[in-house]
């Protein structure tokens, strides 16, 4: 009798799956200073703006002049509050029309102008060049018979005219060098967007920016500086690459102090049930365990939620065939800086029949085993993940003269929790990061 009602008795239930919704993404600023030094924009000003500045070939148009202005030596730049400052030496050719015939005259002339600027609320950048001042280096004459002729009106029609166009050009110039808006419009869409960090950890990162803005302008100790600021929420996935986010509208610039230049990210870092289970089975899958002449073999692995626990669905071979279940707690582990699974146990339904049928297998390893690699499993080995990070912030080139710098100064786990699609740990990284811009376009 005790023998076929040993025969009757089932094998464990599978645990109903169930999710609580205990998970909240946490907002994170990343800091990110701008520095345009002067003299690297000083050094691009002085390519584009090379040889004849300004030309009238025309001595009917008025003025009865023609003028040619070639710039003599390099600009200098300065900086005042929200402007720049520079100063343009030019050599002058003048070939004036007096009725009965035409005269030659030569000078030397230095231009002072400056440029305000201003950030817009689309991120456009509006610029306003005027005319400060001008000094002669050597006044242009011309030579009549045995009289000098001064020509001061010529200088003033030579300014009048050669300032109008100049300042077109450096507007123009600062226009297409400092296309800020689609910069900031580029980079903000690709934040939207999951980039592989990590191809053998198949590590995902997507920004998921909520908002982006900007500090004031600082214009002190030869240096353009400001700070821009995102505000996101980063999720990072293991396992297949995630949908994109729907990639909302670039918004309005906000301008406002930043406290501090580093940073402190909460990034999410999922890592789905099916991911988990590849990397689990990698190690587990074909272990076999043994206890006196009885033994059974891991043949496959599933991972589910139940409330705030993880399960662990365990198919058997051997001296016994089936499914044996197991639950813990993810929980952070400060002093370690993992994920460990606390009090890992079989369930009650599982415990109950090896009891009846199987109580060797409560005796084998095979439970120890699987907490050991379930472990290693959501730590996925943090200073493999905190030195990718680290190299992704070295001299890392943004665009064309404009390179990223950063320090990552620590990586560290603060909660675990559980969703439909699989475990969500809040990673906290801290450290700081600058733009440094080398060369414009």
């Amino acid at each position: 009798m005790l023998l076929i009602s040993s025969c009757k008795v089932t094998k464990p239930v599978r645990p109903m799956e169930e999710y609580e919704e205990r998970f909240r993404e946490q907002v994170s600023i990343i800091n990110i200073p701008i520095d345009v030094p002067l003299r690297d924009l000083e050094a691009v000003l002085n390519k584009q703006l090379s040889g004849i500045l300004y030309e009238d070939n025309n001595l009917r148009d008025g003025d009865k002049m023609m003028v040619r202005a070639t710039k003599q030596d390099d600009i200098r730049l300065g900086l005042d509050t929200q402007a720049i400052t520079y100063r343009i030496p030019l050599d002058l050719w003048i070939k004036y029309d007096l009725g009965i015939s035409t005269v030659e005259a030569k000078g030397q002339i230095s231009l002072d102008f400056k440029t305000g600027f201003g950030v817009n609320p689309d991120w456009s950048i509006s610029t306003l060049t005027t005319l400060e001042g001008h000094e002669w280096n050597k006044k242009p004459r011309v030579k009549m018979g045995f009289v000098d002729l001064p020509v001061g009106f010529i200088a003033d029609l030579v300014l009048r005219n050669s300032t109008v166009q100049i300042s077109k050009a450096i507007d123009n110039l600062v226009k297409d060098q400092f296309d800020l808006r689609n910069t900031v419009e580029e980079a903000w869409r690709d934040m939207f967007q999951p980039a592989l960090v990590s191809e053998a950890y198949s590590t995902w990162l997507t920004v998921n920016p909520q908002f982006i803005g900007m500090s004031p302008i600082s214009t002190e100790n030869g240096r353009i500086a400001t700070t821009i600021y995102v505000e996101g929420k980063p999720s990072v996935r293991i396992g297949e690459r995630p949908d994109p986010k729907y990639v909302q509208p670039l918004p309005p610039l906000r301008i406002s102090p930043v406290e501090k230049e580093d940073f402190t990210l909460h990034i999410n870092a999922e890592i789905s049930y099916d991911e988990a289970e590849r990397l689990a089975k990698t190690q587990l899958v074909g272990e076999t365990f043994s206890y006196g002449r009885r033994a059974v073999t891991i043949e496959d692995l599933e991972f589910f939620g139940k409330g705030s626990n993880i399960v662990i669905n365990t198919t058997l071979s051997g001296t016994y065939n089936g499914s044996i279940y197991l639950v813990g707690r993810p929980v952070f582990n400060p002093k370690k800086n993992t994920i460990d699974i606390e009090d890992l146990e079989y369930t009650l339904d599982t415990k109950s029949y090896l009891f009846r049928s199987a109580g060797w297998l409560m005796k084998s390893t095979i439970k120890n085993k699987i907490a050991e690699n379930l472990n290693f499993l959501l730590d996925y080995n943090m200073k493999d993940m905190q030195q990718l990070f680290q190299e992704q912030l070295q001299e890392y080139e943004l665009a064309s003269g404009v390179v990223l710098n950063g320090n990552l100064e620590a990586i560290d786990l603060r909660n675990a929790y559980l969703t439909v699609d699989g475990m969500v740990v809040d990673l906290a990284l801290k450290g700081n990061v600058n733009v440094r811009v080398k060369g414009l376009n």
